[in-house]
Formats: C-alpha cells, sequence, structure tokens
C-alpha cells in the first residue's frame, strides 16, 4: 500500500512540475545596437492606457542583456496570465532607469509595444539595414502582435506631423489618422489591438465629431473584456465626455412635487415665526461672487477635486485627462467664481449660486 501512494505522490508532483513549466513567456529578438545604447533590452507593463508612453522604472517587469550580434532572449514566469500591453525599449548610455526617454521616429527609434501572457513565445527581429533598434522590425509568434506591428507602421510616422509648417495641412493629415485608427479600431479582429489603436486616439479633440464611435467601443470592451483594468480605465474616460443624464421626469410631477417642498418649507418658517421672539433684525452684507452653477458639470466635477485638495497632476490622473486640459478647466472656474487662486477657492465658506 505504503509504495503505491508514493507512486501517487510521485506522479502528481511531476504533473505539478510540469504544469509550472509550462507556464513560461520567452521573446527571441534581434535588434541593431548602436554605441550610444547601453546593451540591455527593458521590458516594462502598461498597467493603465494612461501608461502607454509612459517611461517608469515602476513599470519595469524585465531586463536582458543584448550581445554583440544583438540577439537578446526575455523569459520568465511573472506574467499575468491574461493578456496585457508591454514596451520592450532600449536607454542611451547617458540615461539611467529614472530618466530613460522613448524616442519617436527616425534613427533614434527606441521601443516597440507588444501584447503578452505568461505563455506567449515570440520572436522578434529588426531589419539590418536601418539604424534605429528595432528599425523596420518584424515579429512572429502570435497573430495579436502582427497587427500590432500594423498598427505601428500607421501611428509613429504621425509623429512627424509637428515638423509641417502650414496649419491648414497639419489639421488634414491629424484628421486623416484619427479616420485611419476608426477603421483599424472597427476592422480589426484583435480587441487588444484595436484597443491599442484606440490608446492613440485623442479623445479631447475628436469625442464630439463621432461620440457614437467610442461608445459602440465601449460596448465592444464590456462584452469581451468586461473585469479586465484596461476596460475600467476606458469606462472612466468614456463616463468624463459623456453629457449627464438629464432626468425624463413627467412635468406635471416635477410640479406636484415642488408645489409639496414649498408648502412645507412655508409651514416650518410659520413654525419657527411662532416660536421665536420678535427681535430686531440685523442686516449683514454678503459678499458677492459669481454664482457657482453657471459651473459645467465637467468643471464642477474638477472644483469638487480641487476642493478635497488634490493637485492638478492628481486630478489629470483621476479623470484620464491632460494636466493642461485641467489648468484651462480651472482658469475658467476661477473666472466664474470671481477668485484668483486655489486658496481663495479653500476660503469660500459658502459658494453662492443665483
Amino acid at each position: 500500500m505504503i509504495p503505491r501512494l508514493i507512486r501517487l505522490f510521485s506522479l502528481l508532483l511531476c504533473l505539478f512540475l510540469a504544469s509550472n513549466s509550462y507556464a513560461k513567456y520567452r521573446i527571441e529578438g534581434k535588434i541593431n545596437l548602436g554605441e550610444e545604447w547601453q546593451p540591455k533590452v527593458f521590458m516594462a507593463m502598461v498597467e493603465k492606457l494612461s501608461d502607454y508612453y509612459r517611461a517608469s522604472p515602476d513599470l519595469i517587469v524585465d531586463m536582458a542583456v543584448v550581445g554583440e550580434d544583438g540577439s537578446f532572449v526575455l523569459e520568465g514566469k511573472q506574467l499575468p496570465e491574461e493578456n496585457r500591453f508591454y514596451r520592450l525599449y532600449l536607454m542611451k548610455e547617458q540615461n539611467t532607469d529614472y530618466d530613460a526617454c522613448l524616442y519617436v521616429g527616425g534613427d533614434d527609434h527606441n521601443f516597440i509595444h507588444i501584447i503578452l501572457n505568461n505563455q506567449s513565445e515570440l520572436k522578434i527581429s529588426a531589419d539590418s539595414t536601418y539604424y534605429s533598434p528595432f528599425g523596420n522590425y518584424q515579429v512572429q509568434g502570435s497573430i495579436d502582435n502582427q497587427l500590432m506591428r500594423e498598427l505601428a507602421r500607421m501611428v509613429y510616422p504621425s509623429f512627424y506631423f509637428y515638423q509641417i509648417r502650414f496649419p491648414s495641412v497639419l489639421k488634414l493629415t491629424e484628421e486623416r489618422l484619427f479616420h485611419d485608427l476608426k477603421l483599424f479600431t472597427d476592422t480589426c479582429s484583435s480587441d487588444m489591438a484595436a484597443l491599442a489603436a484606440m490608446a492613440n486616439i485623442d479623445m479631447e479633440a475628436y469625442y464630439e465629431e463621432d461620440p457614437d464611435f467610442f461608445k459602440r467601443f465601449g460596448d465592444r470592451l464590456e462584452e469581451v473584456l468586461p473585469e479586465d483594468v484596461y476596460t475600467e480605465n476606458f469606462r472612466r474616460k468614456l463616463h468624463y465626455f459623456e453629457p449627464p443624464v438629464i432626468s425624463k421626469t413627467p412635468a406635471w410631477i416635477v410640479a406636484v412635487v415642488a408645489l409639496q417642498a414649498l408648502l412645507i418649507c412655508l409651514l416650518l418658517l410659520r413654525l419657527l415665526q411662532l416660536k421665536k421672539p420678535p427681535q430686531t433684525a440685523v442686516i449683514e452684507e454678503i459678499p458677492s461672487a459669481a454664482p457657482i452653477n453657471k459651473l459645467t458639470a465637467k468643471e464642477q466635477e474638477i472644483l469638487d477635486l480641487i476642493l478635497t485638495g488634490k493637485s492638478n497632476k492628481e486630478i489629470a490622473s483621476s479623470l484620464f485627462i491632460e494636466v493642461s486640459t485641467v489648468k484651462t478647466h480651472i482658469n475658467k472656474i476661477y473666472g466664474k467664481l470671481d477668485v484668483k487662486s486655489r486658496r481663495e477657492v479653500m476660503n469660500l465658506k459658502q459658494l453662492p449660486t443665483e
């Protein structure tokens, strides 16, 4: 009996070890390594959509040494089982982990985005006729990442837009990219690659042009990736741009409720007058201020965050918008409240209304 139990335990142990050894990612690559680059490839996880182009040592999950021929291998077992966006990038000799830069376009282009899980196996190879580390790279082993490569061919040249001298040509070029990304998103068979395309669209600039497109993509994410962290990111960002829901309560109900409220207020006022002895009225001047009901829904949301003590950067992170956009809203709030600083806003004991 005991030998049989020992054999059974040994079999279970072998199965456990075999299953653990199978859950392992591996990325083989060959890049162009010039003298100005450190011989290391860093792999960073994109934890949320706003990190898509953020270089930070906090996001690094793996690193591999690059050989003299440009070859490297990244492998391990520490990645999540579900698909996530990752960025492979190099740093220049003068950079450290804390001041790494992402260079876009031309000979200095030093990064690519890929989709991985803990069982992914990829092979990445740069074109040796190019000078940049990942110049004209090819990827094998994943349909998702082949679609990511197609997306890169569309997006990276767009960073040259700002070299265009004429504003009208710049606007047309940006709009063409937006429509190309829309088409890619709507027709892409990979939900993750489509999400990467959406991460490259400036919702601040184009939401009002086609809100149905963004809402439709949000519905797609809710259906295919309902519990995913990226879906939550997009849900919150979409909520910021959606107009507030207007109640469709029948007018007669609103009138009845308002009349009841008025009668209750009059009754309470009468009771107070009966209980209080007559007193000499004291008239106090109330400082004038701009009415708060002139604020838009977005400005009210930002004002609430200011009153909780949050900084511009924290507000931008909470609402998934740029810091410059937060500053624009704050300037409008100051004008409407007739104040000049955060301290004056915090010192308002009561925000006036019309």
